[in-house]
């Protein structure tokens, strides 16, 4: 009986040993945040991200802008010379509009799958290349915990908000 009475004893001293132990450490973190959208959209990466992404938007925009006068010029052609093509050549006509412009679809869509990837692609690089620099900054500052996401939280007090200073030191390394 004794013995149990000890070990219930010392199992409950560890207890709260331990409780006094977290709730002291708890109080000594420091909890940060970063906003990543100002991280992609203001960083010099970022901005070069930007325009290589608007190189790809523009060439693309223009490929399907020439695909798209060819079916344009195809339905001119088709309206032009309905009366004087025979049934046959009509239908070739038409099957070959249709052809174009499946074309069109397909290469629409890909475009903008294109675009999609190679938008993640550099936002995941510079995330990459970001995240040195985070924990650099959060050390120096002494954080134990960084958000990405502060939306997420009801409350963060903007002076944990060290997205200016990894900003700094990221365009630093540029």
């Amino acid at each position: 009986m004794f013995l149990k009475q000890s070990t219930l004893l010392g199992l409950a001293a560890v207890f709260f040993l331990t409780a006094g132990i977290s709730v002291s450490l708890a109080a000594e973190s420091k909890v940060g945040f970063i906003n990543l959208q100002r991280l992609v959209n203001e960083s010099e990466l970022g901005k070069a991200a930007r325009k290589e992404i608007a190189a790809l938007r523009k060439q693309k925009e223009a490929d399907v802008a020439k695909k798209l006068g060819r079916i344009n010029m195809l339905k001119a052609e088709i309206g032009k010379d309905a009366a004087k093509l025979s049934a046959e050549a009509k239908r070739n006509k038409i099957d070959q509009l249709q052809l174009l412009y499946k074309e069109y679809q397909r290469m629409v869509a890909d475009a903008k799958e294109d675009i999609v990837k190679e938008d993640r692609e550099l936002v995941a690089l510079i995330l990459r290349r970001a995240d040195g620099v985070l924990k650099k900054v959060a050390k120096k500052k002494k954080f134990t915990l960084i958000l990405k996401d502060p939306n997420t939280i009801g409350y963060l007090d903007p002076e944990m908000d060290i997205t200016d200073d990894v900003l700094k030191e990221l365009n630093k390394k540029q």
